[in-house]
């Protein structure tokens, strides 16, 4: 996409009352340059611009030009604390940026959390992500990794056989780690989830059982 058709877009999303616009990829930091622009051309036209991203290509001088442009949300994608197999998007490979992150919030205004998936392999680290982000005054957002559908065709889908959904034998223990995350929403850890959400989301073993 070019510059000029994302200003095109913005201006015709405008005119239909749209105020929320979120910049999806892939991953949109590829495209540094051209996602500063759109968020600077989308906050001058009253947009709340919300820009999600894994932070590997996160600098200080890139977050402090999004601060300034005037982002409103960063999404952060973190699925462990540690890399792990199929799993490279981790916290301690974004230290810095992460803490950089953190620091720059007040000073910018913008609302940041963890985007977290439940998944096969990294069940403990959804909890310590939890409490890191608590400690950190941010907020945190789940989703569960669930099994590839079976009633279309995905033999395309090259994730297939990495094993990192939930499998039968671990509802239990995701359906424990869900109450955890309940009680600790009831207690006001910051949560974009919902706490009719994530019951919706308990739900999922009593599907496939």
């Amino acid at each position: 996409m070019s510059l000029e058709t994302a200003k095109s877009a913005i201006d015709w999303l405008k005119t239909l009352g749209c105020r929320v616009i979120p910049i999806m990829g892939g991953e949109p930091l590829i495209r540094k340059d051209f996602i500063l622009e759109v968020i600077q051309y989308g906050c001058e036209q009253g947009f709340f611009m919300y820009l999600p991203t894994n932070g590997y290509l996160l600098t200080k001088d890139f977050i402090d030009a999004i601060g300034k442009a005037g982002v409103a949300a960063i999404n952060l994608a973190v699925d462990c604390v540690e890399p792990k197999p199929g799993l490279p998007k981790a916290l301690m490979a974004i230290e810095p940026q992460f803490r950089y992150l953190v620091q720059q919030q007040e000073q910018y205004g913008y609302i940041l959390f963890l985007n977290i998936n439940i998944t096969s392999q990294n069940l403990k680290d959804v909890k310590l992500l939890t409490e890191i982000a608590h400690d950190n005054r941010i907020g945190t957002d789940y989703h569960i990794n669930e099994q590839p559908q079976s009633f279309v065709d995905v033999t395309h889908y090259k994730h297939r056989g990495d094993g990192l959904y939930i499998k039968p034998e671990q509802y239990e223990e995701v359906d424990a780690l869900l109450d955890w995350i309940i009680q600790k929403n009831r207690q006001g850890y910051p949560m974009v989830n919902s706490i009719p959400h994530l019951e919706q989301m308990k739900l999922m073993s009593l599907i496939h059982i």
